[in-house]
């Protein structure tokens, strides 16, 4: 089977990987970068024995799919290129900096036949995989994502940068409408937020709480669910889960703690993990998730399939982030800024 001709344009810091990730997969075959840095883009395609073009315009008739990795503002200027000649996009999340281009992308890809793909890497990594194959009803729901200041992504705010990592996450665990929205953002040098929160309470119930930050000191990406079924901790950065939900003795015979005798209720703080609750670890250390996202894409554009992250799930995920902003920047007594 021939390979399939994939570019690459925007060779930041993601797009630099998605090159490097192409240039070692047997299905496929990198034949073109383009950014506007020359040394950039001659760098990289001398090192991958690739053309290079400054124009991403230039790719169109040279490649069966795209990886699109610009700066965000740039996405649906880039994106819309592509798909507007039937070319499959992978684009970087988040899909567009904003819901009306968000939309007009997801209809140019139903207009022209053409898979549209959204880089929400975490979908793909092993500790979420394996979260939704259990059968869980979320009630609750905890998710922190703290990044040390990188100085990347520096043209949107936190919100756009990181929580929807968390928003895109959540919308495909809880699979309901958020009915409520609360917020609150700092910026702390001026102008986009650096440090949100987030409160979000859906129509079947379920309620999630999100904080982000991207200068925090230490980073940290973790999510607990909590479900009557249990209860399962992620750790997204090491990929690392643990569950506790009751143990088949409990699911058999079934307990009332608050109806046991007052002597027995030491004995049941002795025995509650084992006996009647269950806890249990993984570590999902195989695979890279970009690796993997890369090849689901490819794997897309031969079959036809739809994609994991579809445009409308990445769309889904900025309209949300929206109203999170909208929060923040309008509600009163919401935004602050420490620059100020």
């Amino acid at each position: 089977m021939p390979r399939l001709r994939v570019g690459v344009v925007g060779l930041g810091h993601m797009g630099k990987e998605h090159a490097r990730i192409l240039a070692t997969l047997p299905e496929a075959e990198l034949v073109a970068v383009a950014d506007i840095d020359a040394n950039t883009r001659d760098t990289i395609a001398r090192k991958y024995q690739t053309r290079a073009f400054a124009d991403h315009r230039q790719l169109i008739g040279l490649v069966d799919a795209v990886i699109i990795a610009v700066p965000t503002f740039a996405h649906h200027e880039v994106a819309c290129d592509f798909l507007c000649h039937g070319v499959p996009c992978l684009v970087e999340k988040p899909l567009a900096s904003n819901l009306a281009q968000a939309e007009h992308l997801v209809q140019l890809s139903r207009q022209y036949s053409t898979l549209l793909q959204v880089g929400h890497i975490e979908r793909f990594n092993p500790a979420m995989l394996d979260l939704e194959k259990r059968s869980l009803r979320p009630r609750f729901i905890q998710g922190q994502r703290l990044s040390m200041y990188s100085g990347r992504c520096l043209d949107v705010g936190v919100v756009l940068d990181l929580m929807i990592h968390d928003l895109d996450v959540l919308l495909a665990l809880v699979r309901s409408p958020v009915v409520q929205v609360e917020a609150v953002g700092v910026s702390l040098f001026g102008g986009h937020e650096d440090i949100a929160e987030a409160r979000l309470t859906f129509a079947n119930g379920c309620v999630a709480t999100l904080t982000a930050s991207r200068i925090s000191v230490r980073p940290c990406r973790r999510m607990i669910v909590y479900s009557p079924e249990g209860y399962v901790e992620l750790d997204f950065f090491k990929k690392h889960t643990l569950i506790v939900q009751p143990s088949q003795k409990a699911r058999r015979l079934g307990w009332r703690p608050e109806q046991l005798d007052i002597s027995l209720v030491g004995l049941l703080r002795e025995k509650l993990f084992g006996q009647w609750l269950e806890v249990q670890e993984f570590d999902h250390n195989e695979g890279d998730q970009l690796t993997e996202e890369i090849r689901h894409f490819l794997h897309c554009v031969r079959t036809g399939n739809r994609p994991r992250v579809s445009g409308e799930d990445g769309r889904d995920a900025i309209a949300l982030a929206e109203r999170i902003l909208h929060k923040i920047r309008f509600a009163p007594g919401h935004y602050q800024s420490c620059a100020a």
